[in-house]
């Protein structure tokens, strides 16, 4: 981990030496919870601290599937596990990167590995033990790569992921050795049709193309692809992003409302911290899927790329913990009702949507046809324009409860249009409905999906924004009285983004929110200026 990072993982007022109670900075890499003033006195302290340090152990069921439990009571935002992925790679459907960084690369920025032919953006990259992997395979097979078509999906990167697992079963067997215990949990997932297809015609292509068929099997290729396919994280600090995969964390089960959160750090290493209160025996829980989207899209999701149906609270749920996330509203005249299925989680029979009032009944045909259409307005919907957004938000309100999933989508986007160039040149009318918005979406997100401190870091500090643009234009004695309240909303926001990089826009919004908390000045009598 960098400096950077490390000090946001640092608690702000030095802290004691377990071993002689000097002011101590240098904390134990496994809990993160007690500090040393030296190596010394952390190899001391190992024998009575290992007892209790890391708060997880991996665990597992009789039918093979390995999981990650808490050993340990855990408070909210209390670190868990902080570790480097084991492979990273570009993902399966990417432009040309450079295969030494991960970052897009085209004609002008790059040029071809001198050995090999694929795209790398320096010499540094081409050095990098990371493209060593495919740079071996590719001389080996005699022939170099030509990459001629930039700014668009090149099916050969698909590749390159799983080239570099099985570099490790070939080279690297301590390495390898972790993969093999990813590869050891496969047996209970079934692939579906379209992945099955999909992981032949990858395994095809290397065999053939790098001319490996005499080391490795199809059914080896085949059994790396899916490995890749549901142990793999994608990682948000390059353009486009790219996958990993981390020995430990790749354990840790889904859940549509997970227990913990997960960051990176400027490194790629992934961080897993509490997002709610864990009592010990506790599973882990991250989520694999995006938690804005409705039980059917997310099921979906998670059953064509991680092959297993979810059976979480959450989707056993059909209002989605009270939220009514995916109802839509009665049309019956004179019925303020909603129209939700008895259950979402069974895909045999798709029961009808009933109304909560008058017990009208749609089938599901006919619910599905209504957002079918609604989802391709919204797929054509101009999400850059915000008066296409609100004329959207307007057309759909008497068709889809208001705390659909369709509307949380579009207001978290709204709530970031609104004020990008200075909440100061937006109307009244405007400025309300940017906080109304932001207001909306954080009653949503704390009670859906708690672990995803990007999003909810993000409409708060939109909230604040909006609070202090509105307070400006009441006058001083409003500025007053809300001052504490800014105050707590940017403690919140500085708490739930401190992990963030500062490559990523929640990274740069941490920033802006402490640059405010120690800026009384600037708190009481400053303009938000967004971006």
């Amino acid at each position: 981990m960098d400096a950077k990072a490390d000090e946001k993982l640092q608690v702000l007022e030095t802290k004691q030496c377990e071993v002689c109670q000097k002011p101590a900075i240098h904390r134990c890499g496994g809990c993160r919870r007690v500090c040393y003033c030296s190596k010394q006195h952390q190899q001391d302290h190992w024998e009575q601290h290992k007892n209790v340090c890391r708060s997880y152990k991996i665990c597992q069921n009789d039918d093979h599937s390995r999981h990650v439990v808490a050993t340990r009571s855990l408070t909210p935002g209390e670190f868990i596990l902080l570790e480097p992925p084991l492979i990273w790679g570009p993902s399966f459907n990417t432009v040309p990167i450079c295969l030494g960084c991960g970052k897009a690369v085209n004609g002008e920025n790059s040029r071809p590995c001198n050995k090999c032919g694929w795209p790398v953006c320096s010499t540094l990259c081409e050095k990098s033990p990371s493209h060593l992997p495919e740079c071996r395979y590719t001389i080996q097979r005699g022939e170099r790569v030509h990459i001629k078509k930039f700014g668009v999906p090149q099916p050969i990167y698909r590749c390159i992921t799983i080239l570099r697992c099985l570099y490790h079963k070939q080279f690297l067997p301590r390495s390898w050795k972790k993969l093999e215990k990813l590869l050891s949990s496969l047996g209970n997932h079934t692939s579906t049709v379209t992945s099955e297809n999909e992981k032949q015609t990858i395994a095809e292509f290397i065999r053939r193309f790098f001319k490996v068929w005499a080391i490795f099997s199809m059914e080896d290729v085949m059994k790396v692809c899916e490995m890749v396919m549901i142990n793999s994280h994608e990682v948000r600090l390059t353009d486009p992003p790219f996958i990993a995969i981390y020995s430990t964390t790749s354990m840790i089960e889904h859940n549509c409302r997970p227990n913990c959160t997960k960051s990176f750090t400027n490194l790629g290493q992934i961080l897993i911290t509490a997002a709610v209160p864990i009592q010990e025996g506790d599973n882990l829980s991250i989520s694999y899927t995006d938690p804005l989207s409705g039980t059917q899209s997310r099921r979906y999701f998670l059953h064509e790329t991680k092959f297993f149906w979810c059976r979480c609270e959450r989707c056993e749920d059909p209002t989605e913990l009270g939220t009514n996330f995916s109802a839509l509203k009665c049309q019956s005249p004179d019925c303020d009702g909603y129209l939700l299925p008895k259950t979402f989680t069974d895909v045999q029979t798709l029961p009808d949507w009933i109304c909560n009032i008058c017990s009208r009944c749609v089938s599901s045909y006919s619910a599905h046809d209504v957002l079918e259409r609604i989802e391709h307005d919204l797929y054509d919907l101009d999400k850059a324009n915000v008066e296409e957004c609100k004329h959207f938000l307007r057309t759909y309100e008497s068709y889809l409860h208001e705390n659909h999933f369709y509307f949380a989508g579009v207001e978290y986007i709204f709530c970031q249009l609104l004020g990008k160039s200075g909440v100061q040149l937006l109307s009244d009318e405007d400025l309300e409905l940017k906080f109304h918005y932001c207001c909306h979406l954080e009653s949503l997100l704390k009670v859906l999906a708690p672990a995803e401190k990007c999003i909810l870091g993000t409409v708060l500090f939109e909230k604040f924004s909006s609070i202090m643009e509105i307070r400006r234009r009441k006058g001083s004695q409003e500025l007053k009285n809300n001052h504490e309240e800014c105050r707590a909303i940017l403690h919140e926001v500085t708490e739930l983004l401190k992990n963030e990089p500062d490559c990523l826009p929640e990274g740069k919004i941490y920033q802006k929110a402490r640059a405010y908390l120690s800026n009384e000045v600037l708190m009481e009598n400053e303009n938000i200026d967004e971006n």
